[in-house]
């Protein structure tokens, strides 16, 4: 469950706005990366862009009530 805006926002708006408002930006340009175009080169970006940001998220905001979240006997299995 999620319990705060900041989590939802940094977990879900940040790379959703990467992605799309890239493609909209970038999506015209024909520019090669690597042998890619631009546009493919941004979307394999946002990849680590995503992982990062979904662990910022549930890093600073969310792993706190996850341990709270767990059974007793599943925290005791977990140490």
């Amino acid at each position: 469950m999620i319990r705060s805006w900041p989590s939802l926002l940094i977990g879900l708006g940040i790379p959703a706005i990467a992605i799309v408002g890239g493609v909209l930006v970038l999506g015209p340009i024909h520019a090669v990366v690597f042998g890619f175009p631009l546009v493919f080169f941004w979307m394999f970006c946002c990849f680590p862009l995503t992982t990062l940001c979904l662990w910022v998220s549930w890093h600073f905001f969310d792993s706190d009530s996850y341990a709270r979240d767990r059974k007793p006997e599943e925290a005791e299995a977990g140490r």
